[in-house]
This record gives structure tokens, sequence and C-alpha cells, in this order.
């Protein structure tokens, strides 16, 4: 199987528009650009694979990327998100009860089992044109996990998803250079699916005023 799956036109406008209603209007969700839920903050000892990555990448943000446009920025409040399925003392929040069957809508494209390891959903805001080019830290979200990572988007937007060719978060700690394998676009509907160990980053919005993405991480 590749290493890179794309989806597209799978799901129904309709269907669409139902996921995007219930992230924009039905969720209790307090964007973010730290922990949130109904629990106290973990101690980032106890953190593990759910440590963020900013935590340990260059504090001058200059992750050096080989031969490319993009430009790694990691200022506060360039992505907001919230976890909502119950992992590691996560909670999911919504006024629907069928919250959680609507945000797994997509990965109906898989037609196969799958588990769920944890949902997110990530959110940018428009960035200034001065900062075109830039994206958020590369990192894998679940260190060892084995399984798949997906990027469902909600919205039209011109925010890319960048893959790597390198794999797991040892090349940003060390501070190495990195290389570009893909380039997704944004495309409402559109699901991405690609192998955990695949560093990734997503890149804010410059001429649309919102990209908001579910992120998934499931094992087959």
């Amino acid at each position: 199987m590749d290493d890179i799956l794309i989806f597209d036109d799978f799901l129904s406008i309709e269907q669409q528009d139902k996921i995007e209603k219930e992230i924009i209007v039905n969720t209790f969700f307090k964007w973010r650009s730290s922990y949130g839920g109904v629990f106290e903050k973990p101690n980032l000892s106890d953190l593990g694979d759910s440590r963020p990555l900013a935590f340990d990448a260059p504090k001058d943000g200059k992750i050096k990327i080989k031969d490319n446009k993009f430009w790694n920025q990691s200022r506060p409040g360039l992505m907001c998100g919230e976890c909502y399925e119950v992992y590691s003392g996560w909670v999911w929040w919504s006024k629907n009860p069928n919250f959680q069957k609507t945000m797994c809508t997509p990965l109906r494209a898989l037609n196969s089992p799958y588990d769920i390891q944890r949902i997110k959903t990530n959110f940018n805001l428009q960035e200034v044109i001065e900062n075109k080019g830039s994206c958020y830290v590369p990192h894998v979200d679940i260190e060892k996990g084995g399984g798949w990572t997906g990027i469902y988007f909600v919205n039209e937007s011109d925010g890319d998803t960048v893959i790597f060719n390198e794999k797991g978060n040892e090349p940003i700690r060390n501070n190495e250079e990195i290389s570009v394998k893909k380039v997704i676009k944004n495309k409402r509907g559109r699901l991405v699916l690609f192998k955990q160990n695949l560093l990734h980053a997503g890149c804010p919005p410059i001429n649309s005023k919102k990209r908001i993405v579910v992120n998934y991480n499931i094992t087959p």
C-alpha cells in the first residue's frame, strides 16, 4: 500500500455541510493553542506521545527545509486545536449526541475496520501575506503508533498540508535538515491518509479567512 492515499468526491455536499456545521455551530470548542478539556492540564513528563513537538523544536523556529519555498514559524496562536476523542484523558463536547458519528463520516472512505487512537480538530486563522509559505512545526502525531494519520479538509481554503520524507520526530528534535515528499492542496471534502511515522505540517491560509481540518489517528 502507498505511503500516501488521497480520497476525493466520496462524500455528498450534504455530508460535507453537516460536518462543517457540527464543528462551527454545534460544538463547545474552546479554540486554543494549548491543551483543553475537562481534565487538568497534564504535566509535560506525563504526555509521552502527546507531547507537543513545539516544546522540543528549535526555539528560533528555523527548522531546515531543503530546497523548498516552505519555512517554519511556531509563534503562539498560529494553530489552535481541540481534542475531543477520549484519549489519555481527553473528551469531546457537543450538543449533538451523534457528533462523534458525524466526525467519523470521512473514515468511511477506508471501507475497512479501524481503531481510533485520537481525533482532533485544527483551526488556522488567515495569515498576513508577508508570512506566505510558512507552516507549523513538522511533526508526527503519535510516535511509534504504527498506524495512519488522516487529514479531512472541512472548508475550502488555501492552507496546504506538507508531508516530508523524514520519519519520526527525532529529525526535528536534532535540528536536522528535512525535505518535502508531497504537498496536499486543501480541497473541501478531501481526505488524505499517510503513514503515521511521516513528518507533516499544516500551513495557515493567506487568501482564505480560516482553515479547518479534522485530524485522525487510526490503526487498521
